[in-house]
Formats: structure tokens, sequence, C-alpha cells
């Protein structure tokens, strides 16, 4: 069986997303401040918050093992074993990733109110629309990490003011960045979308395997054979 990943993210989808594929996902709570910084650029943004979220798992994880710093960096210096979220699996490997919907060069985060939702997809109403997830793969014995942004361009149909309020009530929209869930009952809202599918659920899979695989974590992955 292959060993398990720490996922810094309460978010079901990009959970549902690993686990389809036979990862073994344990969630590390990772609670950050996911405003957008004056000045900031989008994926800026999006790649400052997902090594956020990676770090502040990581710091939990090691508070979980470790009664300091120096001890864990002892530990893994001297090829100690990987740490545990648990207390029981060992853990070695932490993801983390935020997700932004990109309208004019403005951010859409998740609305905070329905009237929101409604003004967001009005705004997307018939245009297109950038969505970019960025991740971070974070090495806990080797302390190093790896962090990339992927963009998909998502086109929406011209939607009338019953569509909206009849998608609004359907209950999607509160929690999702620019108020639809592409994989739920919003991907009748998307005409098309050039890139990668899972980038606008939460987690653009094919460029995770990938940064996996270079920085070397096949351990974490279901399909690799132990040799």
């Amino acid at each position: 069986m292959a060993a398990p990943i720490a996922l810094a993210s309460s978010s079901p989808r990009r959970k549902e997303l690993l686990e389809r594929l036979g990862f073994q996902v344990r969630v590390v709570q990772a609670g950050v401040d996911e405003s957008q910084l004056p000045g900031e650029l989008p994926e800026d943004c999006a790649k400052r918050l997902a090594r956020a979220k990676v770090l502040a798992a990581v710091r939990r994880i090691q508070a979980t093992l470790y009664t300091s710093e120096q001890e864990a960096r002892r530990q893994f210096a001297s090829g100690g074993p990987p740490m545990s979220a648990r207390g029981d699996e060992p853990i070695r490997w932490v993801l983390g990733a935020d997700t932004v919907v990109v309208v004019d060069d403005l951010i859409f985060g998740k609305p905070t109110d329905v009237q929101e939702a409604r003004e967001m997809l009005t705004r997307l109403s018939g245009r297109e629309h950038l969505v970019i997830t960025a991740f971070c793969l974070y090495d806990l014995r080797r302390s190093r990490e790896g962090i990339e942004g992927v963009r998909t361009v998502v086109k929406f149909k011209d939607l009338t003011r019953s569509e909206i309020d009849a998608y609004v009530s359907a209950g999607e929209s509160m929690d999702k960045a620019g108020a639809y869930a592409v994989q739920g009952v919003g991907s009748y809202l998307v005409e098309h979308l050039q890139g990668s599918y899972t980038n606008v659920v939460g987690l653009p899979l094919c460029q995770v395997v990938e940064m996996m695989e270079a920085m070397g974590a096949r351990d974490v992955l279901p399909w690799t054979t132990k040799d």
C-alpha cells in the first residue's frame, strides 16, 4: 500500500480527487488568512496561500511528534523516521493548494451571501474567465518544497436571470470560488474550457503527479510498485 500524504486543505473536492486515484489522504487543517495583499497578482496570491497552508500543516505535524524544532531537525538529519500527523502512520509529504477565479484581473473568491453569488455569476455570464490553482508539495524529510501555478480558461454560456437564480438556489455557490462548481450542477453553465478540468475542480492532477515524480515522492503514488 502507498504511503499516506498529508493534505493541507479542508476542501472535500481535493481530497476526493486524490482518493479517486488511490492516494491515502490524511487531512491536516491549516487555517490561514486568504486575503489578497495590496497590489498582489492573482497567481502570486494563489501561490503564497498554497505555500502558507502547507507550512501551517507542517508545523502542526511537527508539533504532534517532536517537542522542539531542534529535535525535528536532528532526527531528519540523521535519517530518522518520517513524521506522523496522527502518531501512528508515517507522513513525509504535505500537499496544499489554493484556487482563484479571475475576471478583469480581479479575484473572485467565495461569495459572502446569495446576492454576491448572483453578482459573480452575472459577471461571468457569456464570458471567458481564468481559473488558477497553485499547489505546493513539501518534503518533510529534506525540508524542501516545490510550487507551481496552473491556468485554465473557462467560457460560460449566456445566463438568464432565472437561470442564475435557479442555480444559486441549488446551493452550490456559497463555498466555491466564483460561485460555481464545474463538477456539480454548475457543469451546465460551462460552454467550454481550455486546459485542465481538474484544475477548475481544485487540483491539477497531471501537474501534481508530475511534481511528485520529479521530487521523488514515489512512495505516495498508488500505482508505484516497490522493488
